[in-house]
């Protein structure tokens, strides 16, 4: 390719030029054994390429990404467990535990259903990123995609839309995540091709029409740089390097320019051969030797080698005016930083590096840390340890439709449950995890398939707050315990005020109140609660209302409050209230229609059992019947910008 970014695989690449290399030579009988069982299984008329496929894709974890034996022997052996010809305790027995692991850990991957991709393609990456405690399959896992992604036009128009599109939205961020950079605009290059070809052939064919241009031009920016290096005794390999297609074509849209107006098309690399000792330093000496030739643009300076980036790439970065008033891009770094730029963390075990410490932002900036301090011999158990912690707060779960959703570790099956609509957790009495009925608190697990069973005769209790962990959720179920009361208390006092008139009295708040000391409440809400719920015998109304001094309920009704005082009496020592702030989500209100309360109002909530809370203005006309028939139902409200004392 003109670009640089594909590399064509020898045909016929066998088994034996495999274990030529160095990571393999000391494994080679075990590797012949796995290579041979694999081909034993292979069907001639329906494998006839997948003995080659194996091989290719072997190459890739070699050289692309610094993987060792144990990878390789999972490709061979992958496809027999995958036909049940093998079993696990075959493959620990005659292979060791750890290709029976990664092999495990690929099934895990493919097992995920990644045909909705594009509804939130985050958490299939961190579901991707996540779902084994071992880096190396996912690692292998790309090697995998990148080599579909070589063969697409092998696959049939359906498969190739599927690889095209995952490998865009989920293997390209994460090549990008592990430094894989070469790895990403390869696969960047031929996915542009596939989902674009009218404009990737139309970028390729100028590149192919100014090549001969170009390779002048670089050929005369190079030569005084290459004589001032020589001059300073610094050996280095300086090389040209085409930007690939799809990176032109984002700076042509960010740009808004035609090709001809991408000012720098491509970038010298200058490349120290040298040991690591002062790599730093000498990378900025030659930065002033470029610089005294070429003038830098400031703007255009970037030091990653005094603040790497998370995935441990290190480089310095300046662009120059070359001849002709043209823009060049000059990247300097040594030969280990080069490796490292090329192949991601892969290759940090190569360069054990001292004294190098930084801030561990996210999972690669741990893995980083790891392989510059750890020894060869500990690191892969020290990466899966790291990547295990550093994610342990964090699962990812499906739906039945293949949705994914993203949770906290330790959530059950009924924070699963809210977490989809509050309606769905408040009706949950299960769910069926991978096939497999299970009870609310069923804890889930990373890559879980969750379906949540519901019913209508289900209500929230109070043990369900023992249940979930979530602080909305608990706000929730709080919040559905209050209403399920207030909707008891209302049949509740329909149940008294029936029997009370059914004896012959006159149902008022002094008949109420002396029901509510004959039954021991701690006030009438208590009261209504508990004929509500089935927890006070209606018979016994009777009886207290056969207590001395009977006449005083049937007496005249009692002098009717003022609004005010009415009010007051409700308000005062009441203990729950609303703050009214619109950044609160857990809580559920809406404004009263009837009188459009506004910041600075003297406001009272009421809770409505069919809509929730609502906010009156206390001047509301319809604020005089909400209180003194349900004063049980009446909260405080405030709003958040008052103060303490505001009346």
């Amino acid at each position: 390719m003109v670009n640089g970014c594909t590399e064509t695989i020898p045909e016929d690449f066998t088994l034996e030029s495999l274990l030529d290399f160095d990571e393999l030579r000391k494994e080679k009988t075990i590797l012949r054994k796995a290579f041979s069982m694999m081909l034993n299984h292979v069907d001639p008329d329906q494998d006839s390429d997948y003995a080659q496929m194996v091989l290719d894709t072997a190459r890739i974890l070699l050289e692309d990404l610094n993987l060792g034996a144990a990878s390789v022997q999972c490709l061979m052996l992958k496809n027999i467990v995958d036909k049940g010809a093998l079993s696990h305790e075959k493959i620990e027995t005659d292979f060791g535990k750890p290709a029976l692991e990664l092999i495990d850990g690929i099934h895990k991957l493919e097992r995920i259903d990644t045909t909705k991709y594009n509804t939130n393609p985050e958490n299939f990456i961190g579901l991707l990123l996540t779902l084994s405690s071992d880096i190396r399959v996912l690692l292998i896992r790309l090697g995998m995609r990148l080599y579909d992604i070589r063969h697409l036009s092998s696959y049939r128009i359906e498969k190739q839309r599927l690889i095209a599109g995952e490998t865009k939205a989920l293997y390209i961020p994460i090549a990008h995540r592990l430094g894989l950079y070469r790895i990403k605009h390869e696969m960047e290059d031929h996915v542009m091709r596939f989902i674009d070809p009218q404009t990737y052939e139309t970028i390729l064919n100028k590149l192919s029409e100014t090549r001969e241009d170009r390779d002048q031009y670089t050929t005369d920016f190079i030569k005084p740089i290459r004589q001032r290096l020589i001059d300073n005794s610094f050996d280095c390999d300086l090389k040209s390097r085409i930007k690939s297609i799809p990176s032109i074509y984002r700076k042509m849209k960010m740009q808004k320019v035609d090709f001809d107006r991408v000012y720098d098309l491509f970038a010298i690399r200058i490349i120290l051969n040298k040991t690591i000792e002062n790599d730093a330093a000498d990378c900025w000496k030659i930065y002033s030797l470029v610089t005294d030739i070429y003038t830098p643009n400031p703007r255009r300076l970037r030091d990653w080698i005094s603040f790497p980036k998370p995935t441990g790439y290190e480089s310095l970065h300046t662009t120059v005016i070359g001849p002709g008033g043209r823009w060049v891009e000059v990247q300097i770094r040594t030969r280990r930083m080069d490796e490292i730029a090329e192949k991601g963390f892969a290759a940090h075990w190569r360069y054990k590096t001292q004294g190098k410490s930084g801030e561990k932002t996210d999972m690669y900036a741990g893995i980083r840390e790891l392989l510059e301090n750890s020894s060869h011999a500990s690191l892969e158990k020290s990466i899966s340890h790291e990547k295990k912690a550093l994610y342990s707060d964090e699962i990812f779960i499906f739906t039945p439709k293949g949705d994914l959703k993203k949770l906290k570790t330790g959530y059950s099956v009924l924070d699963f449950a809210y977490e989809i609509h509050s309606e769905v957790g408040s009706s949950c009495t299960g769910a069926i995890v991978n096939d497999k009925m299970v009870p609310l608190r069923h804890i889930l697990q990373n890559g879980d398939t969750v379906k949540i069973v519901t019913s209508k005769s289900q209500k929230p209790n109070p043990g369900w707050l023992d249940i979930v962990k979530s602080p909305r959720n608990i706000a929730r179920i709080k919040h559905a315990l209050k209403m399920e009361s207030y909707k008891a208390a209302d049949w509740g006092k329909e149940i008294i005020k029936n029997k009370v008139t059914q004896l012959g009295y006159a149902f008022s708040d002094i008949l109420a109140h002396k029901l509510v000391t004959y039954f021991g409440c701690e006030n009438i809400l208590a009261l209504y609660q508990r004929f509500g719920e089935g927890k006070a015998d209606p018979l016994k109304i009777k009886k207290a209302l056969l207590d001395p001094a009977p006449g005083s309920l049937q007496s005249a009704p009692a002098k009717e409050e003022t609004f005010p005082e009415a009010v007051s009496k409700v308000m005062a020592g009441k203990e729950d209230f609303v703050i009214i702030d619109p950044e609160i989500t857990s809580l559920h209100y809406q404004f009263a229609r009837c009188c459009n309360p506004a910041p600075g109002n003297a406001i009272f909530a009421f809770v409505s059992v069919t809509q929730g809370i609502k906010i009156h203005k206390t001047t509301c006309p319809n604020a005089r019947q909400l209180i003194t028939r349900y004063p049980y139902r009446v909260l405080e409200a405030r709003w958040k910008t008052e103060e303490p004392d505001t009346p």
